[in-house]
């Protein structure tokens, strides 16, 4: 199964790629139509992420390319975002003055819509929390969707971004503000950990009926920014920022020497890659759960160092691959308009479909146990349910996000073609 996933991606790359002629390049490799087709084949990437994470996908070993490379699609998302703003913002002579009512509600209809769409779900399928829970849920305090996070950090971001931009008189403080913002971001997120560490008695989660006694809100990854995935690719957002700021002198940089310059490029993809798998391998994001009464905070940044690092380097050689061949073609650039629609909604699929590839509902910090049949038929219907039912909840909630965008412009909140 995993060959046939593989060459149908495979596929869906090479499918009107243009190569650029000796000498030449693709000027156009930055263009919007471009990004968005590369976002097109992220968001696929993302859904084969999470669907190669199971329990039933990692024991079968299949789809074993994805469990571990998330994050370095999520990078594409995140330079792409920082990019775009820098690049709207020295074209559009209005930007930061519309860009609360066209920036932001682009980001923010599509969380709520899909926080009420899980709402219902949960609702329907019998979850029980408690009123407090459901209050911040709602509000997006809390998320009732755990591949959220995504638009609580870009939402922070553009904040900040307006913020630094609009307050400070000077451009270059402006993107100093920023850089610190992000990093304190990543600061704070391995100090927070992946827990109310902070609540109750020193390390009350080692005792034995430490989590039965906790409240719902100190369970593992019940609050924002609980979790290494909030943080190891938001550096790609200055990093997009940055470029658009450079992009003629390190384009022109880059040209000089390209395939000497590229060839460093996958390099450095690889020397991270295999520098952050041992450094995975010896440490750990997950030290509170150890054994040790330490939060290990050491090991933590000693993750997220690698992990940057490789990010970085994993964005800088796609893009610098495609200043020689960049692909467009119609499935891709409808994929990329509904991207964001595809990453929110798929996880719906995965809880509603888990019974196929999984059996009972675990107890305590145990997962369910993985079902594998025989032929591994019911791995193939799982995905093919996930990924395809995924673009379609995403063409759908995007129609709906579509149509609440242009009743917020007749109302005048945001600009209809915001």
């Amino acid at each position: 199964m995993s060959y046939v996933v593989y060459a149908l991606l495979l596929c869906l790359i090479v499918w009107g790629m243009r190569f650029a002629g000796k000498d030449r390049f693709n000027e156009d490799f930055m263009s919007l139509e471009a990004t968005k087709c590369l976002q097109g084949i992220c968001a696929v990437c993302v859904m084969l992420h999470h669907v190669s994470q199971t329990a039933a996908f990692r024991e079968a070993k299949e789809l074993t390319l994805f469990p571990e490379v998330g994050f370095w699609f999520v990078g594409i998302f995140f330079f792409c975002s920082g990019y775009g703003l820098i690049k709207s913002m020295r074209e559009k002579g209005d930007y930061l003055t519309t860009f609360p009512r066209k920036r932001l509600l682009t980001v923010l209809i599509p969380f709520y819509t899909m926080t009420l769409a899980f709402a219902i779900y949960d609702v329907a399928s019998g979850v029980r929390m408690p009123a407090s829970q459901w209050v911040l849920s709602a509000l997006g305090l809390v998320l009732i969707n755990s591949h959220a996070w995504y638009i609580v950090v870009i939402t922070l971001l553009y904040v900040a971004f307006y913020f630094f931009f609009t307050r400070l008189k000077s451009e270059r403080k402006a993107f100093v503000a920023m850089g610190l913002f992000v990093f304190a971001q990543m600061v704070l997120g391995i100090l927070w950990g992946h827990l109310a560490w902070w609540a109750g008695k020193p390390f009350w989660w080692q005792d034995p009926s430490g989590f039965q006694a906790a409240a719902w809100w100190m369970m593992p990854c019940a609050l924002w920014y609980q979790g290494e995935w909030w943080i190891n690719s938001t550096i790609l957002f200055l990093v997009g920022m940055l470029f658009a700021r450079f992009e003629r002198p390190v384009v022109a940089w880059l040209k000089r020497g390209y395939w000497l310059k590229l060839a460093a490029s996958f390099v450095a993809l690889v020397g991270f890659y295999l520098a952050s798998g041992r450094v995975m391998d010896t440490f750990s994001y997950w030290t509170e759960f150890g054994g040790v009464r330490s939060l290990g905070l050491g090991n933590k940044y000693a993750c997220l160092a690698t992990q940057t690092f490789l990010v970085t380097a994993f964005v800088v050689f796609v893009f610098m691959a495609m200043m020689k061949a960049r692909s467009i073609n119609p499935v891709t650039t409808f994929l990329g308009k509904i991207a964001l629609e595809i990453y929110l909604m798929h996880n719906l699929l995965l809880m509603r479909f888990t019974p196929l590839i999984a059996s009972g509902s675990g107890g305590g910090m145990n997962p369910p146990a993985p079902i594998i049949a025989g032929n591994k038929a019911n791995l193939a219907e799982f995905a093919v349910i996930v990924i395809g039912g995924g673009i379609i909840l995403g063409t759908v909630f995007n129609f709906i996000n579509a149509r609440l965008r242009a009743f917020a412009g007749r109302s005048g909140l945001i600009a209809a073609r915001g």
